[in-house]
């Protein structure tokens, strides 16, 4: 037989504990879904019960997983562990912000944490989204490397492709001035013409990513309402199809 739960959350896995919680989460996702008919006081109710738990539950497990320790570490062994207090220090000034006469402690915390943070969004938009977009857009565009056949022109087109889809897109995005002359003419229609192409591009790809959205969001609407269905209403004695 499993082992029963022990400790202050075992009440949880009682069957009467099951049946509250299906019915609070029931009654929760009509509360939801009531937005359907209209913005109204019920949805208001649960999407404030949402933000609320969702902050309790992140500052519950921010003090459990990230300062307790700090603070344990940093009383046991001050001289070892002195850039935790340095840390927190810097968190108690960044909440000066909210008294007027400290506000100005909590700019260099705030400092730090937009350079820091704009330094790892570049670092990371450098190394997971530019250069392997570079990396795969130097590709052959011939079927011998990937083994000839079917199989290999359909990746030599699709080699092509993302070149001329990423010149496009980059093309989009280019700015210059207006050039004299036949020369000036041509290339101005040239860009143009490519600026064109990557907007088109740009349109698939984000028409792209809003059906994967999309089908997100019908995927989590389809489990909810088998929950309804299966999980919900068999308490109320109600056979689901």
């Amino acid at each position: 037989m499993p082992a029963s739960p022990a400790g202050p959350f075992a009440i949880f896995a009682t069957p009467g504990a099951q049946v509250v919680g299906t019915w609070v989460a029931a009654l929760l996702t009509l509360a939801v879904l009531s937005y359907l008919l209209g913005d109204n006081i019920l949805f208001r109710l649960a999407e404030h019960l949402l933000v609320g738990v969702a902050a309790g539950y992140a500052v519950a497990v921010a003090w459990r997983d990230v300062l307790w320790p700090r603070l344990v570490t940093l009383w046991q062994d001050p001289l070892g562990h002195w850039y935790d207090g340095l840390f927190f220090l810097l968190g108690l000034m960044l909440l000066g912000r909210g008294v007027r006469r400290l506000s100005s402690l909590g700019n260099i915390p705030l400092a730090i944490l937009v350079g820091a943070g704009a330094g790892f969004a570049l670092g990371g938009a450098f190394l997971g989204t530019l250069l392997p977009q570079v990396r795969d857009t130097i590709a052959p565009i011939t079927p011998q490397p990937y083994g000839g056949g079917w199989s290999g022109w359909a990746r030599a087109v699709d080699a092509i492709l993302l070149i001329l889809g990423t010149v496009a897109a980059l093309t989009f995005f280019t700015y210059h001035r207006e050039a004299q002359g036949k020369g000036g003419r041509f290339s101005q229609g040239v860009i143009r013409f490519w600026g064109s192409a990557g907007r088109k591009v740009m349109m698939v790809a984000f028409g792209a990513l809003l059906a994967g959205a999309a089908a997100t969001f019908f995927a989590l609407l389809q489990s909810r309402l088998f929950f309804l269905i299966y999980d919900w209403l068999s308490l109320l004695g109600v056979r689901g199809p």
